[in-house]
């Protein structure tokens, strides 16, 4: 597994001291040869595509998506079906236990690493942060698994319509147990999930419903009941049918009549709209974006898929001002820096370095989920950069890693890497990693250090690139420490 060392490699006590400046909602860099209006790089449209809408992208991914043009990029994205994906065969061959909370955070970490969904998997990971459950209250060990089952339905329906990803939610296990909707009776129905469902899945806070409204809707969505082993029922004699007001609808309304009402009252086009453009945009959506997204949401029927489509088109997403405009998420950090140095791993112990870093995975902190989803700058502190710089460290089998198969097995990739790309000289190794990690984007100055980095004297083992010189296998372990924990980096 992937082991952690006690402190950053000696390298990294300089890189701490990196240029980046983190304050409340904005995220300020402090280099030479880099600021946030630098036009993309040749690829860079499809790479800010890739980065967003997935978890970083490999050159092969760049290479494939690039050939498809911007617009049958989105498509694929989009078409989960139409990618070919051998992620559930790998993960059966691990032989997991998902009544075990380690083995849960694997399964997912898995499917983000080495899932060919990309959006798809995105998408899921937005709605855990938005409809949030744990696995901190899902009735001990034996609902552990109904955290999984919310992640797969997340995941099967990432681009239904809205009200369909509501009523699946409404009566799923982990979230009746999360927010107690499976304590609710017709003699005394439970709010909580009612509250919410308007205060954070729809309306908003600000979106115009009363404690009146709250409790008729909570009356309405009786019915439920949830037995052992996670099967949910639905018995019409336990649902309160009186007449009762919703929003400024009256009759006897149930389930399905509360989605409906919610779902397509006018705040929620608004409150969900922003809530996808600060996930996958920047932190302070333009109203002019936000009623185009609006738009769609309305007059589609609520497709989610079509929302999508909107947002990756508009022209804010590809423009100067949004890239990087975002600090990445703990889980964005991780599983981009895994998949772009194409390491291959088992998933264990990732899922604690995310915790480390301030993301627990299946635990967000509260029912609003990730306060980082909306405000980047709040992922970062000095204990959760260390982390990161830690996490680096490990990946480049530093720290109690080394000499280990991990090791070994980095060496092969690395090795892999400078053979498949015809590598040649420094300048070409640090060409090719600076375009995958960080599109291209660096000045001279910091790109002669680099390689200046690769030519320092080193007696360890060596790499050999194109044409039969050798490379340190130390110094392109620094090299790439340097990038991977740079400011540019971070960002998304």
């Amino acid at each position: 597994g992937l082991l952690i060392g006690a402190g950053a490699a000696g390298v990294g006590a300089a890189a701490i001291a990196t240029g980046l400046l983190v304050t409340t909602g904005h995220v300020h860099l402090q280099l030479p040869g880099l600021s946030q209006s630098v036009p993309a790089a040749p690829h860079g449209q499809i790479q800010q595509l890739l980065r967003r809408a997935g978890f970083g992208a490999r050159a092969s991914d760049v290479a494939s998506y690039s050939a498809l043009g911007y617009a049958g990029a989105v498509d694929r994205l989009l078409d989960p079906t139409s990618v070919t994906d051998d992620i559930d065969a790998k993960l059966q061959s691990l032989a997991l236990d998902l009544t075990k909370v380690t083995d849960m955070q694997r399964w997912w970490v898995m499917r983000m690493i080495y899932g060919k969904r990309q959006l798809q998997e995105k998408m899921t990971l937005f709605w855990h942060g938005l409809l949030t459950s744990s696995y901190q209250k899902v009735g001990g060990q034996t609902g552990y698994p109904y955290i999984v089952t919310q992640n797969n339905f997340l995941r099967n329906h990432a681009f239904d319509s809205y009200d369909n990803i509501l009523l699946g939610i409404t009566q799923d296990p982990a979230m009746m147990w999360w927010l107690d909707l499976r304590l609710s009776k017709k003699t005394a129905p439970n709010e909580n999930y009612a509250r919410e469902l308007m205060e954070l899945f729809t309306l908003g806070v600000s979106g115009g419903y009363t404690q009146a409204d709250v409790h008729d809707a909570a009356r309405a969505l009786t019915g439920f009941s949830l037995k052992r082993g996670g099967t949910v029922t639905y018995n019409p004699a336990q649902h309160d049918d009186g007449a009762k007001t919703l929003l400024g609808h009256t009759g006897n309304l149930d389930y399905k009549d509360v989605i409906h009402i919610v779902a397509g009252h006018p705040a929620t086009g608004p409150y969900l709209c922003k809530r996808l453009y600060q996930f996958f945009v920047g932190e302070q959506p333009n109203d002019a974006d936000v009623q185009t997204l609006v738009g769609v949401y309305t007059s589609t029927g609520h497709n989610m898929k079509e929302v999508m489509r909107a947002l990756l088109h508009l022209p804010t997403f590809q423009a100067p001002a949004a890239y990087r405009a975002r600090l990445k998420s703990p889980i964005e950090f991780t599983i981009g820096a895994i998949r772009q140095m194409e390491v291959q791993l088992n998933g264990q112990g990732i899922a604690n370095l995310m915790a480390q870093m301030g993301q627990t995975v299946f635990a967000p902190p509260s029912v609003a989920g990730w306060t980082g989803d909306i405000s980047s700058a709040d992922w970062l502190n000095t204990g959760t950069w260390l982390a990161r710089v830690n996490f680096i460290n490990a990946l480049l089998g530093g720290g109690k890693a080394t000499n280990s198969a991990a090791q070994q097995a980095l060496l092969q990739t690395l090795q892999t890497t400078l053979t498949n790309n015809h590598l040649a000289t420094p300048e070409d190794v640090v060409g090719y990693y600076v375009n995958v990690l960080i599109d291209g984007v660096l000045s001279d100055a910091r790109r002669a250090t680099l390689v200046a980095t690769l030519t320092t004297p080193d007696s360890g083992a060596s790499l050999k690139m194109a044409g039969g010189k050798t490379l340190s296998a130390e110094n392109l372990r620094t090299m790439l420490y340097l990038l991977l924990t740079s400011p540019e980096y971070q960002l998304n």
